[in-house]
């Protein structure tokens, strides 16, 4: 049988670790599949379509904005060979499962898609497939070469100069952020009350970044878990097997303010912690109330305070456009990112994704997806704020931090200027 994995197109490149297990994973378990990969931001729609044609099945992973493209490619494939049978899954597919089965997929995964892509591929034909959570233990690593890592790693390095990839540490993420697809409703876990998290043997993950680092060369680690420091203890524990490997090389990772404590930041620092990024967010409690991450303008000082002392670089990012933000809670955001002073700043505006508590607000309307994202959106409005006020206020930050921006938000500026 013969399988194509696909990730849909997006402006910003990143390995896909989750194609990467995917592949990994039905391997282990049918060693004589055929397997192929593809992905957006480097393979033209005639080259994944030529690719793809002769598939058995064409497995999709696509985020919202990602899907429309997605769509297009599918409707294109199914024109040229109706035998193929479609599948998407990912973030899009998970929150809207019943509107992603129109047009030309045939199935739909809902959930983390490693057992459910082996039951696709053994004969699953059920419109949509949960599914279930995946312990570490029953994973192998994420097949790198299968998803062509090398491409991801030099655009790092023409980006930084640094041959940069990530990790996977951990899966689901306890926090409700109201904004996340992670968070408050769990898109990916829809029989579980809670997320089921999952962290991986600190001795596995280490094994797996040292021969990844061997293999690719890297100058840097980073870390794709939305929270990497939930659990303290692991977070310590993590720092002590890597000085006693001697394992030298950097790494980066995103931390929740709510954990921590001065001792830990002093281990990640002993361990090569390289920079942190920080989802602050706002300045504002009220709006931080609102966000539901549990962050209090304390926390975010503390934490940024310990980081500092431990001689870690640090990444912020900042939402705007909550709906009960006023241009007073903007101000006190203002007054907050410019006490922290921070080594990188990123704003971001509010946008309503399927699967957010805040889509029912945009659900009736006609959006384009393929170009609106957290970056740049033309429809979302505050109660308070309208879109272009909202776009006031990110292009004063953006030029206020010119010189500290993130990749993503100077890429923005530069678009804005043009």
């Amino acid at each position: 049988m013969k399988i194509s994995l696909v990730q849909g197109r997006y402006f910003n490149s990143w390995e896909v670790l989750g194609l990467g297990y995917i592949g990994a994973f039905l391997k282990k378990h049918l060693p004589n599949i055929e397997i192929n990969f593809f992905q957006g931001c480097f393979d033209d729609d005639e080259t994944i379509i030529a690719g793809c044609q002769e598939s058995d099945i064409v497995a999709f992973s696509c985020t919202t904005p990602t899907f429309p493209q997605v769509e297009q490619v599918a409707t294109r494939l199914k024109a040229i060979n109706p035998a193929i049978h479609l599948v998407v899954g990912g973030y899009h597919a998970s929150s809207l499962p019943e509107e992603s089965i129109l047009g030309p997929i045939d199935q739909v995964v809902v959930g983390e898609g490693e057992w459910a892509m082996l039951d696709i591929v053994k004969g699953n034909r059920a419109p949509i497939v949960i599914g279930p959570p995946v312990e570490f233990a029953d994973l192998p690593w994420p097949d790198r070469r299968l998803i062509r890592n090398e491409r991801n790693i030099q655009v790092a390095y023409n980006d930084n100069k640094k041959r940069i990839t990530s990790f996977q540490s951990q899966r689901a993420c306890p926090y409700s952020c109201t904004y996340c697809l992670d968070g408050h409703t769990k898109v990916m876990y829809p029989n579980f009350k809670k997320a089921p998290l999952r962290y991986r043997a600190v001795s596995d993950l280490l094994d797996e970044m040292e021969s990844v680092t061997q293999e690719y060369k890297l100058d840097l680690l980073k870390f794709s878990d939305p929270t990497w420091n939930i659990n303290q203890k692991w977070v310590i524990d993590f720092c002590r097997e890597k000085i006693n490997r001697k394992f030298n090389v950097p790494f980066y990772p995103n931390i929740h303010v709510n954990v921590g404590s001065e001792e830990m930041f002093q281990w990640m620092a002993k361990a090569g912690c390289y920079e942190i990024a920080v989802g602050i967010e706002s300045g504002s409690p009220k709006t931080l109330k609102q966000i539901g991450k549990g962050s209090t303008v304390e926390k975010i000082r503390k934490s940024v305070e310990w980081a500092k002392q431990a001689n870690i670089l640090i990444r912020g990012y900042f939402i705007l456009g909550m709906p009960d933000e006023t241009d007073d809670d903007l101000k006190m955001t203002d007054q907050l990112a410019e006490e922290l002073n921070l080594d990188e700043y990123g704003f971001t505006i509010l946008c309503p994704y399927p699967g957010t508590i805040y889509y029912e607000t945009v659900r009736q309307e006609k959006i384009d997806w393929a170009n609106a994202d957290e970056y740049s959106n033309n429809f979302w409005n505050g109660k308070f704020l309208s879109n272009a006020q909202i776009k006031e206020w990110q292009s004063y930050f953006m030029n206020k931090y010119g010189h500290k921006l993130t990749g993503r938000s100077e890429k923005l500026k530069n678009i804005q200027q043009q």
